[in-house]
């Protein structure tokens, strides 16, 4: 449940997960980031958002180490495309 709480002086309501901080603006309210670490293969960053129209969704930003060399690199980003491809439908299939 998102619950609001308060107002900004932009008088819009925090939501109870809000960050509060200079990430929370124009008109939408963004969570304390949450880092998910493969060590030195990747990382997978998640900010909870909710929009200035009222939809909340996940902003998801990844960093991953390519294979070394420029054929193997792109296999592998041809790989990763794929992979994240069939999980991104997984995903939105499951919220339906």
């Amino acid at each position: 449940m998102t619950v609001l709480t308060g107002r900004t002086r932009r008088g819009f309501a925090h939501t109870d997960w809000c960050a509060r901080d200079h990430q929370c603006g124009l008109g939408e309210h963004r969570a304390h980031p949450v880092t998910l670490s493969a060590g030195p293969a990747g990382v997978a960053v998640l900010t909870r958002v909710l929009a200035a129209d009222g939809r909340q969704h996940v902003e998801i930003r990844t960093r991953i180490t390519l294979a070394a060399g420029e054929p193997q690199a792109r296999a592998h980003l041809a790989h990763i495309l794929t992979s994240l491809q069939a999980l991104l439908k997984r995903v939105i299939s499951r919220r339906r």
